[in-house]
Order: structure tokens, then sequence, then C-alpha cells
């Protein structure tokens, strides 16, 4: 078995069916298996995995982790009941691309963790899409002029290494973890390797209050986990340029009335604040 795929569930249905079927549809050699490991413990979901029509291409195994409230917890009870040696992960309401499995663990077999890019037109209609831009696909992300990233929802490290950090830090439930996980792997002398090919189509919250709230929390998260690692961030003049940006695109005029304007403000807003409130709450400087 080449991989074990765990997907972190949380009322997952019906957009995890869509992640299932992009699954089935990976282009590696050999076999793997997908773990839905479910956060609230749902009998329907239990059911719908055990009659799924895909459940004998993907192995498909359902694993309970509903004793622990957290993204990060359900990664580390479906990791570690896992059978492969290699462990890549995927978020419920993506799509992986048909060669994202292959491409993770070619690049695995040289290095120690492992991500790749998002894209959004796949998932999202084009307003949506314009809300927030993705990073540039080629290369990973350096965040907090620190070490390089990547996302909770396309990663791939080996057993081994989760094990040998630890796994997934439980204190941070959602966001931040990724960068934790990420950083910590690296700082514990392991190695970060990238795959350009190991594409997810990255599905966004459509709703103003949604993203405000998620963004939030990207923002304040970020703060916490870059004291910890003593993570630079953005230099000082980068607040007050953030806050022209954010003053420049408030929707107040009729020309900024639209759906796209919104979510913009939305976004770059909500950043901002995460990024004020985060450096209040964990008392650093994260701009």
């Amino acid at each position: 078995m080449i991989a074990s795929v765990v997907v972190a569930v949380y009322r997952g249905l019906p957009d995890l069916d869509v992640q299932l079927s992009a699954l089935g549809e990976q282009d590696c050699a050999g076999d793997f298996e997908v773990i839905l490991s479910d956060n609230e413990g749902s009998e329907e979901l239990r059911d719908w995995a055990a009659t799924h029509p895909l459940r004998a291409r993907l192995n498909l195994r359902y694993v309970d982790s509903s004793d622990r409230v957290g993204t990060s917890h359900a990664r580390n009870v479906g990791t570690r009941s896992a059978n492969s040696d290699f462990i890549a992960y995927c978020d419920q309401d993506d799509a992986v691309h048909p060669g994202w499995l292959r491409a993770l663990t070619d690049a695995g077999e040289s290095a120690d963790l492992i991500g790749g890019p998002l894209e959004s037109h796949t998932l999202n209609d084009p307003v949506v899409a314009s809300w927030r831009a993705l990073p540039d696909p080629a290369e990973p992300v350096v965040l907090g002029r620190f070490l390089p990233i990547t996302f909770g929802c396309n990663l791939g490290v080996s057993k081994r290494v989760f094990e040998a950090v630890g796994g997934w830090d439980e204190s941070y439930p959602t966001a931040g973890s990724d960068v934790d996980f990420c950083w910590r792997v690296q700082t514990s002398g392991y190695t970060f390797g990238y795959a350009p090919e190991a594409m997810v189509a990255y599905r966004y919250r459509t709703g103003y209050r949604e993203t405000w709230n998620q963004v939030i929390d990207y923002g304040r998260e970020e703060a916490r986990v870059a004291k910890q690692y003593g993570a630079p961030g953005r230099q000082w003049w980068w607040l007050p340029v953030h806050a022209g940006v954010s003053l420049a695109l408030l929707p107040i005029w009729p020309w900024g009335w639209s759906r796209r304007r919104r979510g913009e403000w939305v976004w770059i807003t909500g950043n901002l604040v995460g990024r004020i409130s985060g450096s209040w709450k964990y008392r650093v400087f994260y701009p």
C-alpha cells in the first residue's frame, strides 16, 4: 500500500462525496486507503461510508474521533489507525486533482514533509474565487519570514516523522495547526519538499460572516504560532499599508457595493483584524 489518505470529517456531507470521487480518479500506481476520521461520531456517516460505491476502490475505512473536538485530533486518530508508512491529508470539502497522490508520494521519497498548491477556479464561482488570492503554485509559501509551510488540506508526511514530532498539536484545534506542524517538523531536523503537481481544488466559504470568522481565526492563530517559534513576521511598515488597502476597499460608495468588492474587503480587513487580535491576545507584534 503506497499511502493512507486521512480525511478529517465533521458534518461533511454532501461535499465529502465530491472529494471521494476525486480520490477515486487518482492516477497513481499501487493501492492506497482512505480513512474518514469522523469528529462528530455520526451514525449516518458510518452507514454511508459502509455502502459507498467507491469503498472497494478506495479501501475506505471509518474511524470515530468524536471523543475530542478539533481537526487536529481527528487527523491524529486517523493517522494512528493508518496501515501505510506515508500519510496524505486532504479536507472533506475540497477535490484533489488526479495526479495529487502520485506527486506527493513521489516527492516523499526524498523529503520528510511534502506540500502542494491550491487552485480556486474548479469549486468556486468566479466572484467568490476573486475574494482571496492564492499563493503562486510554482513554489511553497514561506510564512512569517521564517520557514515554508503547506496547508493541512494538501500535506504528505512520513508516519515515522509524524510519530517523532508527536503528531498534530491538539491545542490548535483548527486554524494555525498546519503552520505549527510544518514548522515543528522542520525545526526538529526533518526536510520539507514541494510537489507542484500535487494540486488541490480548494473550496471557499461563500458567506461574508463565515468568511470573516475564518480569516480572523487564521490571522489570530498565525500570531500565536509566530510567537511560539520566534518568527519575525512582516515588517512594521506593513501594518499601515494593510490598513490603507482595507480603507480604500471599504464598500461604502455605490461602486463598492458589488459582491466581489465586499468579499475582497471582508478577506483583507478580517486578516488585519485577526493579526491585531492575535498580537494583543498573545502579546506579540505580528502585523
